[in-house]
């Protein structure tokens, strides 16, 4: 079985990305209360 190297890395960043904007915004959030 082959391991395509730059689809593992673009679905590690499409994962990543939108988590850590995710948790920025909640934590911004959650130090304005």
């Amino acid at each position: 079985m082959e391991v395509n190297i730059l689809g593992l890395i673009a679905t590690t960043l499409f994962i990543i990305i939108p988590t850590s904007f995710l948790l920025i915004l909640y934590v911004k959030t959650a130090s304005q209360n």
